[in-house]
């Protein structure tokens, strides 16, 4: 019995070494460029590395940033986003180690990445807004929570990767062991911006608990919106989400 405990000391111990090593592969899923959406690719110098991005609606006086979810290729979005942003010049951003993006992702890096790009088109427009969409909520809140923004849309947010990761992996120490916890809920008060969080009411992946419990952390009243039916993956298509976007947006 003592030989067998030592086995299973000995294997925790190994799984959570596995796992410290190993979590950013685990978190981050770059996908591969997409052929199709060439025409509107651009690309931003950040901090040493270069950044794709794609820009639709050029030549507005108003700018749209989208922080896409993970292993999202953000560029599917190009169509529907020029019908439902018609008012916005948007500039769909590949995360570090996305696409043709170099570097490799990390919270840090995301992060330092959207305020450097802010900061490069700050003077071009008359206001800036962002959208977030699940990993990219957290990017979307830390660069509200810091720079002027007009206003800010979140889907299927969580309150913090930390505590999405917990409720799955309760049987080790993640809040030790976690590189890039994207604590959202400890930004939130800070952001002065309109926002909209929308949630899918059957999400598998973030359940929406996490969006609801960040709504709490605003000082500044957000609007809800969840999109009965749908999931993490197939919101986009439902027909009261992409309604809430161009409301919101108008």
């Amino acid at each position: 019995m003592l030989d067998f405990g030592k086995f299973l000391l000995v294997a925790y111990l190994v799984t959570v070494t596995l796992l410290y090593f190993a979590q950013r592969k685990m978190l981050y899923f770059p996908p591969v460029n997409s052929p199709t959406a060439q025409q509107d690719d651009i690309a931003f110098k950040v901090n040493g590395q270069t950044i794709q991005a794609w820009q639709i609606n050029p030549e507005t006086s108003h700018a749209l940033l989208y922080f896409g979810g993970n292993a999202e290729d953000v560029s599917a979005n190009i169509e529907s986003f020029r019908q439902l942003f018609p008012h916005h010049t948007v500039y769909l951003i590949n995360y570090r180690g996305y696409g043709a993006s170099t570097g490799a992702p990390s919270e840090q890096a995301l992060t330092q990445d959207a305020l450097a790009i802010y900061d490069q088109l700050a003077s071009d427009y008359q206001t800036i807004s962002v959208m977030g969409r699940s990993l990219g909520s957290g990017v979307a809140v830390n660069l509200s929570a810091v720079r002027t923004i007009k206003k800010m849309i979140l889907v299927t947010p969580f309150d913090s990767i930390l505590n999405v990761a917990q409720d799955i992996y309760w049987m080790f120490p993640l809040s030790f062991l976690l590189k890039d916890k994207f604590e959202s809920w400890r930004k939130v008060e800070d952001i002065n911006a309109d926002s909209l969080l929308i949630i899918a009411e059957q999400d598998e992946v973030i359940a929406p608990k996490y969006g609801h419990n960040l709504a709490n952390y605003f000082a500044k009243k957000p609007q809800l919106k969840v999109i009965v039916g749908a999931g993490h993956n197939n919101i986009a298509e439902f027909s009261a989400y992409q309604q809430a976007l161009a409301e919101f947006m108008q």
